[in-house]
């Protein structure tokens, strides 16, 4: 039975209406569409949910694997009411909150890879994409926190290099909508009772890169060093092989091999 996508079932399992629920059965792109919504007063908590994406955004010069009935592609809008919400910590925030729900919901051991690659069984399931809505004179006043999931899509079905990589949650008796209303509720707590040290606390604990050799690039250089922390505004602490200590913002750090097994 196709998994169909419901706005209506969504509301009654979050049991919250504050959510501006929107859903589409085609877009280009989730975070796209919200971006031209937001240009027209669209309201903290707006969420637009696609059954497809035909340009779904993964980092900057990638495409997300977006096709129907397999997958949730949802971007979240937040006038953030504090100024440590920045969109590093968003995706942070975001990221916790889908392992809380793949945890709750589908019964499995997600991790994630910095910064907002989340894991299951080796193969990368979600992703997540903070995104700064910017005002000349007011700075950041908006963030859109794009998230996609890979529920039922098989191995098969995934391009090229993708089918290696990439996995799906496969939940045995969990639909879209009970993910989604449990990624939605979960968010919405730790935005509402925010505390970034613990916020970080518990984004360490899924993380699979702590203590390990990682690599990464930077103007031009590939560097090597061991992922050690993770500091209070969501960056990856590296200790370099020459002793120095670096600190990424952003960026994609390498493991030896991109599958991860715990």
């Amino acid at each position: 039975m196709y998994d169909i996508i419901s706005k209506e079932k969504i509301n009654s399992l979050i049991c919250d209406a504050s959510y501006n629920i929107i859903v589409l059965e085609t877009v280009s792109s989730t975070n796209l569409y919200l971006k031209e919504l937001s240009k027209d007063g669209a309201p903290h908590e707006t969420v637009v949910i696609a059954d497809n994406q035909t340009n779904g955004r993964g980092r900057p010069g990638r495409e997300f694997f977006s096709p129907s009935g397999t997958g949730i592609y949802m971007s979240i809008l937040i006038h953030p009411d504090k100024t440590e919400l920045q969109p590093g910590l968003l995706t942070v925030a975001a990221g916790v909150a889908v392992c809380r729900a793949l945890e709750s919901v589908c019964s499995t051991i997600p991790r994630i890879k910095w910064v907002n690659d989340i894991f299951v069984n080796g193969k990368k399931v979600c992703g997540v994409l903070a995104e700064s809505l910017t005002n000349p004179l007011q700075g950041i006043n908006s963030i859109i926190v794009g998230i996609g999931i890979n529920v039922t899509t098989s191995s098969a079905d995934f391009p090229g290099e993708l089918s290696n990589i990439a996995g799906s949650v496969f939940p045995e008796n969990a639909t879209r909508n009970e993910i989604i209303a449990k990624v939605l509720a979960e968010f919405k707590m730790i935005y509402n009772s925010f505390d970034a040290k613990s916020l970080i606390e518990e984004y360490k604990s899924y993380l699979f890169v702590l203590g390990k050799k990682i690599s990464f690039n930077q103007n031009g250089k590939t560097f090597s060093g061991i992922a050690s922390d993770i500091n209070t505004e969501g960056n990856l602490i590296v200790k370099l092989e020459n002793g120095e200590t670096i600190t990424l913002k952003s960026g994609e750090v390498s493991l030896g091999s991109e599958n991860f097994t715990e």
